[in-house]
């Protein structure tokens, strides 16, 4: 689990930023759509409130591109748009008769009299309650959507920025004993051969020592005959091999 999480950690970060973006945008897009059904058919109204989300998150990739002062004019002008649209509907969307309502302004009273909004100035609390549950909402997208841009160019400012790393003659021979080094106790925690496996591999070591004891003859200007057990056998004057032999004859 610890593996996957480094392996996949930009993957999360940048998931993490684009969830709110994505859920909050959803939201701004029907609160904004509530403002464009009062002077537009409600199908107009739709489309003009996807345009406006999706014209904020391209101007501020604009100003985070640094486009330009003039960026700021339509990034100033859809944002106000959004901000206008959550605030209207959260306005609209209260009930000052219902007793959730009642509950705000009894526990909100107390930090808002002392700056002179009444307990019972019923409109100035509700406009409260709709600046903070909607007025803030493209607030949120844009702080968000913000952020993920500034990582994203910072990943890829890390990446372009990656040195070949230079080893030189020691470390590179340093570097190889320890790949080796790890190379071997992988391989070692992978073999456990059983009891049989070993009785096995010693028998054919045997066989093998057995049958490698015939020396090979070593070719010289003087060698001598040798015959063992009616074999004839070439030895020549250096070899220091001891041989058994029933008869003899030499050239040279």
């Amino acid at each position: 689990m610890k593996k996957w999480l480094q392996l996949n950690l930009n993957n999360i970060i940048v998931g993490s930023f684009l969830i709110p973006i994505l859920l909050v945008a959803f939201v701004s897009i029907s609160h904004v759509t509530t403002l464009y059904s009062l002077a537009n058919p409600f199908s107009w109204a739709i489309y003009l409130s996807v345009a406006v989300e999706i014209a904020a998150l391209a101007a501020l990739a604009g100003i985070s591109a640094k486009f330009g002062k003039f960026i700021y004019i339509p990034f100033g002008i859809v944002t106000l748009i959004q901000f206008v649209g959550n605030f209207f509907y959260s306005y609209s969307y209260i009930n000052i008769n219902s007793q959730d309502f009642k509950d705000w302004v009894d526990m909100i009273s107390g930090l808002l009299e002392p700056i002179g909004v009444d307990p019972t100035d019923v409109v100035a609390h509700r406009r409260i309650l709709a600046f903070i549950t909607g007025g803030l909402i493209p607030f949120i997208s844009l702080t968000f959507a913000h952020m993920l841009i500034v990582y994203s160019s910072k990943i890829q400012t890390n990446e372009d920025n990656v040195e070949p790393v230079v080893l030189t003659e020691e470390e590179l021979i340093e570097f190889s004993k320890k790949a080796g080094m790890m190379e071997a106790e992988q391989v070692e925690e992978k073999i456990n051969p059983t009891p049989e496996d070993l009785v096995r591999l010693e028998e054919a070591l045997k066989n093998l020592e057995e049958k490698s004891k015939i020396e090979e003859p070593v070719v010289t200007d003087e060698t001598t005959k040798y015959f063992v057990d009616d074999e004839e056998v070439v030895v020549d004057g250096d070899t220091q091999s001891k041989i058994k032999r029933l008869s003899y004859t030499k050239n040279g």
